[in-house]
């Protein structure tokens, strides 16, 4: 990777009531962006792809990206070392796959998790507030349409 690189790193929560997606990008000149995002209930897995899938969103463009990924497993599948066997994680893969050819050059590394640990308090930051009702935050759509618009 070049030093032209954007560099994403992406953590999940996720329980009964709600999950929390935190998302961090970092520019070329060290400059960082974050989001926090507040979801329906998902599973640790599709909670795991939705915080990939926000992150390669938010990286939309950018051309040069580096992934950093506190789950191997995750890591493994996209490199296609590991297959995804149920179906739901089958359509998750193929949204990152096609996400991922929207920039010029990519890589995915595992970090250890204590590594990830800005993400995970954003991820976190869900639970300290109180909402009204539904929970407003939507979840990334799997439907994609043919590639980079």
């Amino acid at each position: 990777m070049t030093s032209r690189a954007w560099t994403i790193f992406t953590h999940k929560a996720s329980n009964v009531k709600e999950s929390r997606l935190g998302v961090v990008l970092i520019t070329p000149l060290a400059e960082i962006l974050r989001q926090a995002i507040k979801t329906i209930p998902l599973t640790n897995n599709e909670a795991e792809y939705e915080a990939l899938i926000a992150g390669l969103e938010l990286a939309w463009g950018l051309g040069v990206i580096e992934i950093k990924y506190d789950l191997q497993l995750v890591v493994n599948q996209i490199y296609g070392i590991f297959d995804t066997k149920e179906e739901r994680m089958q359509q998750y893969m193929i949204k990152v796959q096609t996400l991922l050819t929207c920039f010029r050059e990519w890589s995915i590394t595992h970090i250890p998790r204590e590594e990830n640990v800005e993400e995970d308090t954003l991820a976190n930051l869900g639970s300290s507030t109180k909402t009204k009702g539904s929970i407003s935050g939507t979840v990334v759509q799997l439907a994609c349409g043919t590639g980079c618009g």
